[in-house]
């Protein structure tokens, strides 16, 4: 359970709940000005900052202003006051509910009516007051989507005689707006006909005009300030208050997050019972919309009688409104912000994940380019629109979990681990590493130029031989592969509570034959076995299948989110870690390909040692992929765990090239994962689970190398360049040349380079 600010112990990271200016906040009976608060009861805590007491209220405030609208409690945090909450502040807030305090049950209030003696202009409404959103924390109570009390410049009509005009309406309207632009130097304007039509249907109420394209502008505290004098009672003017959504960590993971939008425009037709005071808002993208009826909260309703000439007359609470609930993530936003930054400095487009092994708790899930979410709120202006929509480097793109790409040489690591299960492919079996291999009726190529020699599976996978692994594909065959594949979880959403994820995809015999009319020809399996061609996968769906392997045994569920808790701190609904599917990997399938990826960044001649760290081993296997020929855009790949022999994490990063560029998974993606692990080591809490496998004995040691790990039958060992080793047996025979039935044009322009 995630704390907000009621226990020392119980967030860490060292979480707070803000003390200055707790708000309730209240939309009052009058004419303006800052209202000044009064508490009526309150109860302390301690806090989790030595020797500081905060003041937890439960409380109704009253105003000694006269307002036009409601006492509202707008109730304590999530919401913030204006002007409180710095962008980078890691403080988080206690959600309380008014009407928390068990004390004395409240007197049924009898709702407001307008008898036979009140005047034919008067009104009695019962208005809905929009609740606070619930706030969205990272798995320390960091806040990473809050709500804050605003103010906007509304008008306030009095009824002006059964004889006005509309010129005189429309005169009245337009003489505040203008007084308040001359103050403020600002070009704020109401078209006529609204102001017609909210004298006649809605004058009782309050119309914000302080508005720019539409949306509405805040009035800052300075602002206020100046316009005390336009706000006396009976000026025609006041100040609005209203809930708003904030990001404070602006662009941060905000294609997990996602935005709030507006619900409804407030309503233009004749004032009646259950309209809202203000704008209610919904949940638009990400967990803001797979959890908005968590986060909402439930309304409140005010019952207020109003006077002919606009006044209040009385009022009375109905119901209070009740803070929505807190979703506490899985997230850890150092994680996510070490991972946003290294992507930042090193890619204009990529994705990194980190995931715990044993939990599958999701502790990054960054994609770059950023946006941000604030921008959206209350609105987005059609220029920031076009802005995002046209920029060509995709900024909404969500690629962590949305992005589908071919997997490149990642996925050998799923080849091997089907080879080598299969029994057809040994850990010491051995194929020629050879520059080229002729399959059907072309060459198929290595990366490398230059012949490696025979090599098995651990060399394989160091040294990333695309030859080795089209020999071992096509002897085990397509099934075995798309299998394989499908019990990582490849192929199918991962089932975090994210709408956009996508499935990626793992070809089969049977969608082959299907599309195009036959099963999986040798040059088919050739480039199955590479991770190119149709298979298409996410970075998170690739760490899960990291995760499988660095287990052993279980594939961990995917866990974005812990828990659902009330304002009270109480658990509503938890999301306990578990289980997705058994994998059983046999252990001497398991040792030889984690051998291979140890290799890959600490062994000699490794495609990943850009990666390593000095404090831990990684293992690690990279790719690069064809993406968009037509671009001539290319991606790269690192994923894998660490550490070796005691795994915690496992990640996945993806690079994607510019046009023209020459990437490779070694170069570009494995530096982000080193920079990233080095700044969670030396910048970590004592209580790092990575820090803590690392103290512990035996994991500075390592799974160690040697020569024999690749050795392949007859007793040789790889060495680059060797050529044939001495006793290894012959390569195996070229497959038959096969029937394509017409499809050899459109096999080459899918096989070539």
């Amino acid at each position: 359970m995630v704390r907000f600010g009621t226990k020392p112990t119980a967030v860490v990271g060292g979480a707070v709940a803000l003390a200055a200016g707790l708000h309730c906040i209240s939309l009052g009976k009058g004419g303006g000005g800052l209202a000044e608060w009064e508490f009526l009861t309150s109860r302390t805590f301690d806090s989790n900052v030595p020797g500081l007491t905060l003041s937890r209220p439960s409380c109704l405030l009253m105003s000694r202003f006269r307002n036009p609208l409601t006492l509202l409690a707008l109730t304590v945090a999530p919401v913030l006051g204006t002007g409180m909450l710095d962008a980078q502040s890691p403080v988080a807030m206690k959600a309380v509910p008014v009407n928390e305090d068990p004390g004395d049950p409240p007197a049924k209030k009898k709702e407001l009516t307008a008898g036979w003696k009140t005047e034919s202009e008067a009104r009695a409404l019962n208005l809905n007051i929009p609740a606070p959103r619930g706030q969205i924390v990272d798995r320390n109570g960091v806040p990473l989507a809050q709500s804050r009390v605003v103010m906007y410049l509304a008008l306030n009509y009095p009824f002006l005689g059964k004889g006005a005009t509309d010129a005189e309406i429309v005169g009245y309207g337009r003489s505040r707006i203008m007084q308040a632009n001359s103050l403020l130097g600002k070009r704020w304007d109401l078209a006529p006909d609204k102001l017609l039509s909210h004298y006649k249907n809605r004058r009782w109420l309050p119309m914000v005009f302080s508005t720019v394209d539409g949306l509405n502008e805040e009035i800052t505290p300075d602002q206020q300030r100046k316009l005390t004098p336009l706000l006396k009672p009976g000026s025609g003017m006041l100040l609005q208050a209203a809930y708003l959504r904030v990001y404070p960590k602006g662009a941060s993971a905000p294609h997990v997050i996602g935005f709030v939008g507006r619900k409804r425009a407030l309503p233009t037709t004749p004032a009646q019972d259950g309209d809202p005071i203000f704008e209610e808002t919904e949940g638009r993208d990400g967990l803001e919309k797979s959890f908005d009826k968590d986060l909402e909260g439930k309304p409140g309703v005010v019952n207020v009688l109003f006077n002919s000439d606009g006044s209040k007359a009385t009022e009375e609470m109905v119901r209070r409104p009740m803070p929505g609930n807190n979703v506490v993530t899985t997230l850890d936003y150092n994680f996510q912000k070490y991972a946003e930054e290294a992507l930042a400095q090193n890619t204009k487009g990529g994705a990194m994940v980190i995931m715990d092994v044993k939990s599958g708790d999701v502790l990054a899930l960054a994609s770059y380019p950023l946006f941000d979410p604030n921008l959206f709120i209350p609105g987005i202006t059609s220029e920031n629109f076009q802005r995002l929509n046209e920029n060509k480097q995709l900024p909404m793109l969500a690629r962590a979990f949305r992005g589908e790409y071919p997997p490149a040489s990642t996925f050998k690591v799923v080849v091997s681990l089907a080879a080598l299960e299969s029994g057809v492919v040994t850990a010491r079996t051995g194929y020629d590493c050879s520059p080229s291999l002729w399959i059907g009726d072309r060459y198929f190529k290595n990366w490398n130029r230059d012949g490696e020699g025979y090599m098995n599976v651990v060399s394989a996978i160091k040294r990333s031989c695309n030859t080795w692994f089209y020999q071992a594909g096509m002897a085990i065959g397509a099934p075995a592969i798309s299998d394989t594949a499908m019990r990582l979880g490849f192929g199918e959403r991962t089932g975090i509570p994210l709408a956009a994820e996508s499935p990626g995809f793992v070809p089969t015999d049977g969608w082959w034959m299907g599309r195009y009319g036959s099963k999986m020809m040798s040059g088919d399996i050739a480039n199955f076995s590479i991770g190119q061609g149709a298979t298409l996968v996410t970075p998170l769906q690739t760490v899960q299948a990291m995760a499988a392997l660095a287990d052993g045994v279980n594939m961990p569920q995917a866990r974005l989110v812990k828990q659902i808790q009330d304002p009270n701190d109480r658990v509503v609904q938890a999301f306990a870690p578990a289980t997705r599917r058994r994998v059983d990997l046999r252990q001497d399938v398991r040792d030889s390909v984690v051998k291979g990826m140890v290799a890959v960044v600490n062994g000699s001649g490794g495609t990943g040692r850009a990666a390593a760290l000095e404090q831990c081993q990684i293992a690690g296997k990279t790719g690069t992929a064809q993406w968009k020929p037509a671009e001539d855009r290319n991606l790269a790949w690192f994923t894998g765990f660490l550490p070796a022999d005691n795994p915690v994490y496992a990640y996945a990063v993806i690079y994607e090239g510019q046009p023209g560029e020459d990437v490779s998974g070694g170069r570009k993606a494995a530096p982000i994962v080193h920079d990233v692990f080095e700044r969670i080591l030396k910048d970590g809490n004592p209580e790092e689970p990575l820090l803590l496998a690392v103290q512990a004995e035996g994991s500075a040691k390592g799974i160690p190398l040697s020569s024999e790990d690749e050795e392949v039958e007859g007793g040789r060992s790889y060495a680059a360049g060797s050529g044939p080793a001495g006793g290894a047996p012959p390569p195996p025979p070229p497959p038959p040349q096969e029937d394509r039935k017409g499809l050899g044009g459109f096999l080459r322009k899918l096989f070539g380079r």
